[in-house]
């Protein structure tokens, strides 16, 4: 039925589909709580819904990699209750999502790239006024940088389905021709007056040298220190360099953090292990 609405934008095809697995959960409703077989999960079917919201199923049980090309945040009060998604098609280089706006109000969304191609995206957004998932009227184009781990800011209009196109313009540079340095929060310990670092080289090719900076929570630059170029684990050995920071006030400052490349000089596989907040 899943791909029944895809073939052919027939949304009935997901009312009964979704209309089946309701009913299938609450026939199991029994062997799922009071008559559980299990102690560690329970059977209800949430494959599809991830294929239609995230454009592919990000988290399966014994499936071992994500296959979904984007996720969803939005800022409260709304809540993933308040905006309804479908993708009806998605690739590593093009996509489209259609999303309508429960509230009454505009609804802001964070939606984040991850099976998707590196490089420069088109990106349409309208609204569909007469449900023919195609948007009508004034459309906006803009360009930007998307890719893996990196992520779209969205305003969503209230009571309105807003139609959202997304095309790979320019390629970027391959996520496996990338290197990648990261940090982990086990990987920060202070140690007297000097907070000790330990940084990993986790990318595909070598990374270059760049530096580490340790700042309060205002954002203020308290230290800096250089890191060393790191080779690649290319022979499944940890590749690391440990990294010393002095702390100017002997304690980790409350809220600081430490960040790993701060001018973002590097293309990384992802810099979402580049910092560790306190």
């Amino acid at each position: 039925a899943h791909t029944l609405w895809q073939l052919t934008g027939d949304k009935s095809n997901l009312e009964r589909l979704y209309a089946t697995q309701i009913e299938e959960c609450a026939n199991l409703e029994y062997i799922n709580t009071e008559g559980s077989l299990w102690i560690d999960r329970v059977s209800v079917p949430y494959a599809d819904l991830q294929r239609a919201r995230l454009g592919g199923a990000a988290l399966l049980r014994n499936s071992l990699y994500p296959g979904h090309t984007i996720s969803w945040r939005f800022a409260a009060p709304a809540n993933d209750q308040s905006v309804a998604i479908l993708v009806p098609d998605a690739t590593t280089s093009s996509f489209k999502v259609i999303a309508y706006n429960l509230e009454t109000s505009p609804v802001h969304a964070t939606m984040t790239g991850w099976n998707i191609d590196p490089g420069v995206w088109d990106i349409t957004q309208g609204v569909d006024t007469n449900n023919d998932d195609t948007a009508d009227g004034d459309v906006a184009t803009r360009s930007a940088p998307f890719e893996r781990s990196s992520s779209i800011e969205l305003t969503l209009p209230p009571r309105a389905t807003t139609i959202l196109t997304f095309k790979l313009k320019t390629p970027g540079t391959p996520y496996w021709q990338r290197p990648d340095v990261g940090i982990d929060a086990q990987d920060v310990v202070a140690q007297g007056r000097e907070l000790h670092v330990k940084v990993h080289g986790l990318g595909s090719v070598p990374s270059p040298a760049t530096t580490i900076v340790l700042r309060d929570a205002s954002g203020r630059t308290l230290a800096t220190a250089p890191v060393p170029a790191l080779l690649a684990p290319t022979d499944l050995h940890p590749k690391t360099a440990d990294v010393i920071l002095p702390l100017p006030n002997g304690s980790l400052p409350a809220g600081g953090s430490v960040e790993l490349d701060p001018d973002h000089t590097i293309t990384e596989i992802t810099a979402r292990n580049n910092s560790v907040r306190f």
